[in-house]
């Protein structure tokens, strides 16, 4: 596809941006405690614009000192001690040919510290915030209102004193604007609540605010949810009446997203969630204004995002975690190189699960450098070394890529598909962000002076190779069942459940984990597969699984109408079907086919100790060091191939 439509100027105001695409706005928890721009900051938004972004908006920050900041070492703006900080991020930025704008905010009930106080509309709760911490919001005064109102006033005239080339208020999300604009979250009686121009009344007095702060010809976004996907909540219709009020306030443009936070797959949306899910909202707001849209949520791809421009469906296109996995996404796909993009796979894990939600800074489970920009170069080896990489899986790859990158002559021994059990994505809807990753992995490989052996490799392939080092990436063995299994009884693995695989009938997948649960998703997909998930324990995903799965797959499995039963253990499988323990009762369950999901087991080593045995230099990486997700494969291998 051609994506030229991407890289013609735009104009925001009297700001125009060199193309169409905007990093948009994600908190990174790199800042100072006291708010003020730190060095990792300032590296990570200037390779965002060095990578060819038109215009990087800045992780949203807090407007007071009060109830306003809302995760660790968030940016700050409500001082004048943040002002130098902030402008020695703009002037760097600026310094890359990209603008570069500031998101601002009010946490409001979606206070992440957990801190008192915690401030909104109502005292409705987040529960993850009452849950863990025990603080209900409190409703805010007028008094207090008046003085955000304030603050947000000041804040903004502090971003346009720092050079900043927009600001952006924090409109949705669940954040303190939002909680009043939503019924769901809004149950006042006086002139902030009840009525759609009640509830708007808080934002709009936001904008005036602005608007007489700084001077006009400074652009003003507005970040929406098209809705919060609550039954009670945003509804479209009152979003677009928004929007039309916020032109008539002079906002001079609108940057579309959804959800909040206790609809996180909306506004996160995983991996198993559709691509552009907010589309159907932005482009009636499209239709209701005159200033520019921004389309936000799970753009993903060049070819998307492109679309999006071109159709005219929205007038900029801003991509979040996509640029958290490769800040050179607008580069390469301006220049063609589209492959060579890292793909967000949506998996949540390394940029939250294990990044922000742990308290640490932002992280990605395919980009090792992010939030380290510049800490941990490639450089070429000394020393020009014979490696081979055991394994064709996402470890073996992605070293073999990097060590190619260091000079030295790299061999792959894979005797199967190269991506590994990765290659189970290959053709499903629900696992298309994986499968572009084994793409990708791929491409890298095969563009670099790599040699590829389609077989299996042991120590005296090994040594009589010539190899100095070898790297065992040969994964983590599936667990063998704990039950009797008939070998005439029709069982596969679940890393066999591929597209295209002529799998129907009564199909029962063995085991609840993830493996399991996606195996039963893509087996939903199949024409004429009815499909039930077994699971001895009593939830799905009740081992260390990324929270968004935790708390959404379920659901998800649910509606592809997948038969699940907990609490019930397998006995036994034959021909006959899945014999299953449920309390003191016995049954069994009819299968045509049964999926075994049983997860992986640590790898013996046996070839780790042979290779060492024999003098040679090894480095194990991936789940043949432990069973590990994307995150394990891709950032073991990344560190232990750039000390070859």
């Amino acid at each position: 596809m051609n994506h030229q439509a991407l890289f013609t100027p735009g104009q925001i105001g009297p700001v125009e941006v060199r193309n169409r695409i905007v990093k948009s706005p994600q908190s990174t928890a790199t800042s100072n405690p006291d708010g003020t721009v730190s060095q990792r900051t300032v590296n990570h938004y200037r390779r965002l614009g060095e990578g060819g972004v038109g215009l990087v908006m800045v992780e949203y920050s807090y407007v007071d000192d009060d109830a306003s900041k809302a995760i660790h070492n968030q940016v700050g703006v409500s001082r004048r001690e943040h002002v130098p900080g902030l402008g020695w991020l703009a002037d760097e930025v600026h310094s890359t040919g990209a603008k570069i704008g500031l998101q601002i905010a009010h946490g409001g009930r979606q206070k992440f510290l957990g801190t008192a106080p915690i401030k909104s509309a109502s005292d409705s709760s987040w529960y993850d915030v009452e849950a863990q911490y025990g603080v209900v919001p409190t409703p805010m005064t007028l008094d207090e209102i008046d003085g955000v109102v304030q603050a947000f006033g000041e804040a903004a005239a502090r971003v346009h004193a720092a050079r900043f080339d927009l600001v952006e208020v924090h409109a949705g999300h669940g954040y303190l604007i939002t909680n009043f604009l939503s019924p769901h979250t809004n149950s006042r009686t006086d002139e902030y609540g009840g009525s759609f121009e009640n509830r708007s009344r808080l934002l709009l007095r936001i904008v005036d605010s602005i608007r007489v702060s700084v001077p006009r010809e400074f652009p003003l976004s507005i970040r929406v949810s098209v809705t919060d996907y609550e039954q009670d909540g945003i509804p479209i219709e009152e979003t677009v009446q928004l929007c039309r009020l916020l032109e008539e306030h002079g906002v001079d443009v609108i940057h579309a997203s959804g959800g909040h936070h206790a609809t996180m797959d909306w506004e996160v949306s995983p991996w198993y969630q559709v691509r552009t899910p907010h589309r159907w909202g932005w482009e009636k707001i499209k239709d209701a204004v005159t200033i520019p849209v921004v389309a936000s949520g799970s753009l993903v791809t060049p070819d998307i995002a492109a679309e999006i421009v071109e159709s005219g469906s929205a007038d900029f296109v801003s991509l979040g975690r996509a640029m958290l996995a490769d800040p050179d996404w607008a580069r390469k796909t301006r220049e063609g190189r589209v492959l060579e993009i890292t793909p967000c796979i949506r998996c949540n894990d390394g940029c939250l699960h294990r990044g922000l939600n742990k308290g640490r800074s932002a992280g990605c489970s395919v980009n090792p450098h992010m939030a380290e920009e510049g800490r941990f170069p490639v450089e070429a080896s000394a020393i020009r070394k014979n490696v081979a990489v055991v394994g064709g899986g996402p470890a073996g790859l992605r070293s073999a890529a990097v060590l190619a990158d260091r000079g030295h002559d790299v061999t792959v021994y894979e005797p199967n598909h190269l991506g590994g059990l990765l290659t189970h994505a290959t053709g499903s809807t629900v696992k298309q962000d994986l499968s572009g990753l084994v793409d990708h992995l791929v491409h890298e490989v095969r563009r670099r002076e790599v040699t590829v052996v389609p077989a299996a490799a042991d120590v005296e392939v090994l040594t009589s190779a010539g190899h100095d080092t070898v790297v065992v990436a040969t994964g983590a063995p599936h667990r063998r069942p704990g039950f009797p299994v008939d070998e005439a009884a029709p069982v596969i693995l679940a890393s066999s459940v591929r597209a295209g695989t002529p799998i129907s009938g009564n199909v029962v997948v063995v085991g609840g984990g993830l493996q399991g649960c996606e195996a039963a998703l893509r087996l939903a997909e199949m024409p004429g597969a009815k499909v039930t998930l077994v699971e001895q324990g009593s939830g799905l995903l009740q081992g260390d699984e990324v929270f968004t799965d935790v708390e959404r797959l379920p659901r998800h499995v649910d509606a592809a109408a997948v038969d699940v039963r907990l609490d019930t253990r397998v006995v036994g499988v034959d021909t006959t079907g899945v014999h299953v323990q449920i309390g003191d009762e016995s049954a069994v369950i009819a299968a045509d086919t049964v999926v075994l999901a049983l997860g992986r087991v640590p790898a013996d080593g046996g070839l780790e100790s042979e290779l060492r045995a024999a003098g040679l230099d090894v480095r194990v990486v991936g789940s043949a060091v432990a069973p590990g997700r994307v995150f394990d494969a891709i950032h073991s291998a990344f560190f232990a191939a750039r000390l070859v």
